[in-house]
């Protein structure tokens, strides 16, 4: 049986109130005659520590090192008993085990043991955690989540105190927001003519008329108290299984209560109509939902009932670029370039066959065993390809290629070593000059990425075309005519193709064509247009290298239908054509323009390909190989 009080003082943000909150405690429990230890997990927390003059800092990792022999007797004789603080080298090496066997022996020695981490970690023995955060959107998000993780650990007998460092700003929260501020917060004054005088070493902590110290005080009242009252003991825990109970008969009633909403198209109107009939149904059930798990069941109900289930989180994370479900039960996302195994999967595959059906059905696109295979796009631009039984032995196979929120520029690709700046000058030189450009890549290497960066460099007031599978490209220019092929309807009729869409966009007076990827005979069809009036023209092809790149070209022109030598559609190329831009993916996940060549006829009828920039490899530098001055 633990004699102290246990308290984890947890740091959201502030280094620097964390700090002055454990020195107050300290100070303020000295004054009343209690023995206070502080063991600071946080990294290099011994030089904040050395900087308020504590000289005799010990390590958590040294005392571990005769752990199998150490007792309450050997830590009397090596502490000095009151105020003291100890220190971590590398907390990777301490197991909770033996952090949690030294904790005990401390109890026997101090009445205050203060825990300072800045993760929900070695937290077991707490009596209570001291969570730190601001009253602001970021802060109280960060909180949200922080209590959010508690409340589902395997900790479920914690109280937790929030303490709200008020600043100079305050900021608004609207009224949802509010609802999470607990009722039992301390409100601790840290604004910058507080925090000055606070930080300072030589502070006492002994002004009773200090703001900062007020709230101290009440901090140290309420946990003697015991006057927290905020335990989840009670409480329906997320991803248990009274939670999942309750979830799916929420949800089974929602849907009935949903259906004289019907009409309703937007998605916002809906989700505050679903958390509204949740909290009247709770009511009606009669069972107690602490705010926080009432705030995630009603995130997940909403996410299954109007969005697209588990994938809302995947699609709102900026970082990942492609969601891939293979099945139910496997999803793998690309995150900042590598793939890896996300934590989510559908509970059955029906559920999963629901979200496709949401995806598809919007734009008029339909699948099942005698069409198993899509492409369809979201509201946002994202591409989408499902492919279902009896193609996909496994399950359906859903691939979501995420269409960036933050409208990438030039510049952008600079930044991040894609190209270099007079590589990107080139590039809008060549588009302003009307230059026709291919660019050639393999799957996912920034292909349409980059055509829709240099498209950007194309004039306001020109008339452009653009001509697309699923509409992808999002062009800013006010003259934009964007057409989008049509698969076959359930009676094999009404298709168009691409390659019709590139014949009847001649007839519509373009200065340029934008065709997102050549993959047929609509080749043959572009490359006429290009060689007949329409420079400037751009579009994609998969390749793995700019010769590559003209050798698909011939096959795609011969799959047009018409029986043409290979020199002629060579010379046709050639002609058409004016730079080929080179783009690949590396194995860390960047990707950069490997190569800009010039195509140019040769004396023997046939073609050269002039390398302009490269990019070495072993040098990891873009190199300027032909002047074009």
């Amino acid at each position: 049986m633990k004699k102290s009080k246990i308290v984890s003082v947890l740091q959201t943000s502030d280094s620097s109130c964390t700090n002055s909150l454990i020195r107050g405690l300290f100070a303020l429990n000295s004054y009343a005659g209690k023995k206070n230890i502080a063991i600071d997990i946080r990294q290099n927390s011994n030089i904040i520590w050395s900087y308020y003059g504590k000289r005799n800092i010990k390590y958590l990792d040294d005392i571990l090192n005769i752990v199998l022999n150490v007792n309450v007797s050997m830590l009397k004789s090596y502490f000095d008993g009151n105020n003291d603080i100890v220190c971590v080298k590398d907390i990777t090496k301490i197991s909770e085990e033996n952090f949690n066997f030294i904790i005990n022996l401390l109890s026997d020695i101090y009445d205050n043991i203060f825990v300072v981490c800045d993760k929900i970690n070695f937290m077991q023995l707490s009596d209570v955690v001291l969570c730190l955060f601001e009253k602001e959107p970021i802060s109280l998000s960060n909180y949200k989540k922080i209590y959010s993780d508690i409340i589902i650990s395997k900790i479920k007998d914690i109280n937790v105190l929030p303490v709200i460092l008020k600043k100079d700003i305050d900021f608004n929260i609207d009224e949802q927001e509010e609802i999470f501020i607990p009722k039992n917060s301390v409100v601790i004054d840290f604004d910058s003519k507080t925090e000055e005088e606070i930080i300072s070493k030589n502070f006492m902590f002994n002004d009773i008329n200090n703001s900062f110290v007020i709230g101290i005080r009440n901090i140290i009242n309420k946990i003697s108290e015991n006057r927290i009252n905020n335990s989840v003991e009670d409480e329906i825990l997320p991803d248990t299984n009274k939670y999942i109970m309750l979830k799916e008969r929420l949800h089974k009633d929602l849907v009935e209560k949903m259906k004289e909403y019907s009409n309703e198209q937007d998605k916002t109107v809906l989700s505050n109509i679903i958390k509204v009939k949740i909290q009247e149904l709770i009511s009606v059930y009669g069972i107690k939902v602490g705010i926080f798990t009432q705030n995630k069941i009603s995130k997940e109900l909403i996410d299954d009932i109007v969005g697209l289930g588990i994938l809302e989180d995947l699609l709102a994370d900026e970082n990942i670029t492609e969601i891939m479900v293979n099945g139910c039960n496997n999803i793998y996302i690309e995150k900042n370039g590598k793939i890896e195994k996300a934590d989510v999967k559908f509970t059955n595959v029906e559920k999963l066959k629901t979200i496709i059906n949401r995806i598809v059905a919007p734009i008029g696109r339909h699948i099942d065993e005698s069409s198993p295979i899509v492409d369809a796009r979201l509201k946002d631009g994202s591409r989408v390809n499902v492919v279902v039984s009896p193609i996909a032995l496994e399950g359906p196979v859903l691939t979501i290629r995420k269409f960036a929120k933050h409208k990438l520029s030039g510049q952008d690709l600079v930044n991040y070593g894609s190209l270099n700046n007079e590589m990107l000058n080139f590039l809008e030189s060549a588009v302003g000059n009307k230059k026709n450009i291919l660019i050639s890549g393999g799957t996912g290497s920034g292909k349409t990425t980059l055509l829709n960066i240099i498209s950007s460099f194309i004039g306001m007031k020109e008339r452009i075309v653009t001509i697309e599978d699923s509409a992808e490209l999002q062009l800013q220019q006010e003259h934009v005519i964007r057409l989008e092929s049509r698969p076959k309807s359930l009676e094999g009729t009404s298709e168009i193709t691409i390659r019709q869409l590139v014949i009847n966009a001649l007839r519509m007076r373009p200065d340029r064509i934008i065709v997102g990827e050549c993959r047929s005979g609509e080749t043959l069809d572009m490359l006429q247009a290009m060689n007949t009036g329409h420079s400037g023209s751009m579009t994609t092809v998969h390749s793995n290298s700019c010769s590559d790149a003209i050798s698909r070209l011939v096959v795609m022109c011969l799959m047009a239908g018409f029986d043409l030598p290979e020199k002629s559609i060579i010379s046709m190329i050639v002609s058409a054509l004016d730079i080929i831009v080179q783009i690949k993916r590396f194995s860390d996940g960047s990707r950069k323009i490997s190569e800009i060549s010039l195509l140019q006829k040769s004396q023997n009828n046939n073609y050269e390909l002039v390398p302009v920039f490269v990019y070495d490899q072993t040098q990891k530098t873009f190199v300027k190989k032909y002047d074009t001055k």
